[in-house]
């Protein structure tokens, strides 16, 4: 019997230790799973470009434009995870898109870079080289220097105003970023889609940023990292009472430098009257 007892006494204590070390084995998977999640987060989903592709077809659209590129790009955020090679890797993908027009829709920098850093972001922009021409509006993170960099990298800047675009005839389109009256093919370039609402002139199109797609594209969890602004409209297309809405995913990372299911992006727009 003596003997009988203390072999069920080490069975039990054999079970118990099984458990123990099951345990911990599952913990140390699921610390490894965690780990292996926020490196590829932080530093393999903020890398890459993903190019999105829209056709937009409006009849108003006038002929000498019809058919041109239109590329978008927005929320660099430099400095956080966008450094001068991988800006000059999103320079090169824009070129070879071959765009008539380019856009930048804003945040390019939250702070500020030393002179000669800033000396390689202008030479880096300065590459972009579309048929028309480059535009650009200030987002709201961006700093004093936003203006500086734009014009010195041959962007015009169209914060707060709207600029005539010509291109092979005298019938022009209008970029703008403010409420503009007119009978002419507008774009309209938002930074915060949800400003939408601000707006009473309609517009043929509207091109914004500033949500970063939530940055942790998951669902539910994405809305807890979107950020005002762009609380309705964060991702893709939208029609908003019949005014073509489309928001940028953008490039960079705010201070919180992660990304998951959901690359850095730019978008193409092909212009057509049909």
């Amino acid at each position: 019997m003596d003997i009988k007892l203390e072999e069920v006494k080490e069975d039990v204590q054999e079970k118990k230790e099984f458990k123990w070390k099951k345990f911990f084995t599952i913990i140390l998977i699921i610390v490894f799973l965690i780990s292996l999640s926020i490196i590829y987060c932080r530093f393999k989903a903020t890398s890459g470009l993903k190019v999105y592709e829209y056709k937009i077809t409006d009849s108003t659209l006038p002929d000498s434009f019809h058919g041109i590129k239109v590329v978008q790009f927005s929320d660099v955020y430099f400095g956080n995870t966008v450094n001068i090679d991988y800006l000059n890797d999103i320079v090169s993908n824009i070129n070879n898109l071959k765009p008539d027009i380019v856009v930048f829709t804003g945040d390019f920098a939250s702070r500020e870079v030393d002179e000669d850093t800033r000396n390689k972001i202008i030479e880096s922009l300065k590459v972009i080289n579309p048929v028309i021409g480059k535009y650009a509006i200030k987002g709201d993170s961006d700093t004093e220097s936003f203006d500086s960099i734009m014009s010195s990298s041959g962007f015009t800047n169209i914060t707060g105003s709207s600029v005539e675009v010509f291109y092979k005839s005298n019938t022009p389109i209008i970029l703008s970023n403010i409420d503009a009256s007119s009978d002419l093919f507008n774009i309209l370039l938002l930074h915060e889609p949800d400003s939408i609402a601000d707006y009473e002139n309609k517009s043929n199109l509207v091109l914004a940023g500033h949500s970063l797609n939530g940055q942790i594209n998951l669902p539910f969890i994405k809305r807890l990292f979107l950020k005002n602004g762009s609380k309705k409209y964060y991702s893709g297309y939208y029609d908003v009472d019949g005014t073509p809405l489309y928001v940028s995913g953008g490039i960079g990372t705010t201070d919180f430098k992660y990304r998951l299911f959901n690359k850095p992006s730019i978008t193409l727009y092909r212009l057509t009257k049909y």
